[in-house]
């Protein structure tokens, strides 16, 4: 059966169809959408056509013109707020002929249900930003540099000023998602109880210094706690704060990211978490998420951990003393009802000891409590497995995904990592597949100017670490039994024996699942094309094809692509 279907989080819009068979003489398809109320169909923009119709100033084209040769895209022009409707439509004809091609309004597809570009998701808030420094949108934006590449200093200068448009495009509505217990404490006269690790954005770094009832664990960033001194030195000199200063041991980091509000009468009510660092990088240069719960249990789970933390960093004097990791050894809240789901948070650091740096697991290494439930339901997926990863170490969800994917052949694994060992990680365990494939992908960057590409920054300095900054793992999201997994946590050993940590697994949340399947395949979508042409030494691709073989791969059960279809319908 023919099918098309969208969903979307406050970001991008995913829209997704299959065709029972290949279609004679299809060279794509137009992907248009109407807003729902009614209106006109409006063909979304595509950037790349046919042999010898260049683009050299990235300007977009209408899909009726240049079609989508996927059965796949992604709407990133969408209103905010704005409930639209999707459809595409076979496009046939002669490219070369200079003539309009033709649309198969016969064989079109119509999404049957609205999608909205919105955070709101229940008790849920979702945010994800547009932190992808490597698109030919950026290279155009930017100045250039003797060799061609984009001036990565005037990008770092345009992250630092706020309101500024790159900016803003580039961090997109997370600016809004982290900030926003912060403004609801500033307006009803509540608190705010934080646990951070980098924090040196100035528009953030000013409403910390304009809130009343401030409650801040600021952790070190290494031994010499060079980033966060300037800043650290500011609050404490803040009267109405509680600064706490959690400098922990090398080999350890205190990685939290989260914001409990507490209203008026003491009670927990909200609590903000994910991925993002309170930086310029963490909010418009690494692909990131933040998520706000407004659920008092959770919050209550929260708010408990950062006074567990309070009392660590006052009691012992290396920090993350036996007290605190027997207290985090099992879930601070579980299977807490949170609209049609159920969520439970675990915290680190939730082993009885510490792990040495860099060590591999042995036969003696316990599974920490926190991943052990999360590699069960790795372990449980029926159809998908997606995930977003910065650097988890090993052992960690990559190699968890591969062993999944060794059992279940049929399941559908898709990734992406910073860590450039990742994909050879996961392929390792994979003991009857040769090569790393495209189930997991590096991020990666156009290195070289070809035809109408330009080169891309990959990160906003030479200094950069992360790329992909997401810790996400989604299972089965189309399913009633769907997961998602979000937090400070990096998803590997490491973070559950030496870091401090916050892990909320959502069990059973399909509109949030959705949203967050919406970020792994944008994300998951642009470093893939990337890699593959790192991978095979080819220059950037260019053209479309002026035929209808470009279809073969996903009609042929040999061809990874063609698991797509069978996730989603």
């Amino acid at each position: 059966m023919n099918q098309v279907i969208a969903f979307a989080n406050n970001d991008v819009a995913q829209i997704l169809w299959k065709y029972d068979a290949p279609i004679p003489g299809c060279l794509g398809f137009a992907v248009q959408r109407r807003e729902a109320a009614g209106g006109d169909w409006q063909a979304l923009p595509t950037w790349i056509g046919f042999p010898g119709q260049g683009n050299p100033n990235w300007t977009r084209k209408d899909s009726t013109i240049w079609p989508v040769q996927a059965f796949a895209w992604r709407d990133l022009t969408a209103s905010k707020g704005v409930a639209y409707l999707y459809r595409v439509s076979p496009v046939s004809g002669d490219p070369t002929s200079g003539a309009p091609l033709t649309l198969n309004t016969e064989l079109a597809l119509t999404t049957s249900e609205p999608v909205t570009l919105t955070p709101e998701r229940g008790v849920f808030q979702s945010f994800f930003n547009r932190g992808i420094l490597s698109t030919q949108w950026l290279a155009h934006e930017l100045p250039k540099k003797a060799d061609g590449s984009p001036d990565a200093g005037a990008l770092q200068d345009a992250m630092a000023r706020t309101g500024d448009p790159l900016r803003n495009a580039l961090a997109g509505d997370i600016i809004e998602g982290v900030s926003l217990l912060l403004r609801k404490a500033q307006s009803e006269g509540g608190s705010c109880y934080l646990a951070l690790y980098e924090l040196q954005d100035q528009e953030l770094i000013a409403l910390l210094m304009a809130a009343k009832n401030l409650h801040l664990i600021l952790s070190n960033t290494g031994p010499d706690d060079a980033e966060n001194y300037p800043v650290r030195t500011s609050l404490h000199g803040k009267k109405d704060a509680e600064i706490i200063d959690r400098m922990v041991p090398s080999g350890h980091i205190g990685h939290n990211k989260f914001c409990v509000y507490v209203n008026a009468q003491g009670t927990p009510q909200a609590v903000l978490l994910g991925s993002t660092n309170w930086t310029n990088t963490g909010l418009c240069a690494q692909s990131n998420n933040a998520l706000v719960v407004h659920d008092q249990t959770l919050a209550t789970a929260y708010f408990d951990y950062w006074g567990r933390l309070r009392d660590d960093t006052q009691q012992t004097a290396s920090h993350q003393g036996p007290v605190l990791r027997a207290a985090n050894a099992t879930p601070g809240a579980t299977d807490v009802p949170v609209d049609t789901g159920r969520a439970t948070v675990w915290f680190s650091p939730n082993t009885p000891h510490a792990r040495a740096r860099g060590a591999q697991a042995k036969a003696t290494e316990q599974l920490p409590p926190d991943l052990g439930q999360l590699f069960a339901l790795m372990s449980a997926a029926k159809k998908a497995i997606l995930f977003l990863e910065f650097q988890p170490g090993s052992p960690s969800v990559i190699e968890q995904a591969a062993r999944c994917l060794e059992a279940n052949p049929a399941l559908y694994v898709r990734g992406a990592a910073t860590d450039t060992k990742a994909p050879g990680q996961f392929a390792t365990q994979l003991t009857h597949r040769g090569g790393a494939g495209d189930d997991v992908v590096a991020a990666t960057a156009i290195t070289q100017a070809h035809a109408d590409w330009e080169k891309e920054l990959l990160k906003s300095s030479d200094g950069a670490h992360a790329i992909i900054h997401d810790k996400i793992v989604v299972i089965d999201p189309m399913s009633e039994d769907c997961v998602v997994v979000t937090g400070s946590h990096n998803q590997g050993y490491q973070a559950s024996y030496n870091n401090d940590e916050n892990l909320l697994i959502v069990r059973g949340h399909r509109p949030l699942a959705l949203a967050y399947a919406a970020h792994v395949l944008d994300v998951y979508g642009h470093y893939r094309f990337r890699y593959q042409q790192q991978r095979s030494g080819d220059q950037a691709f260019s053209a479309l094809a002026t035929d209808d073989t470009w279809q073969n791969k996903y009609f042929d059960a040999a061809n990874p692509a063609s698991k797509d279809a069978k996730v989603w319908f």
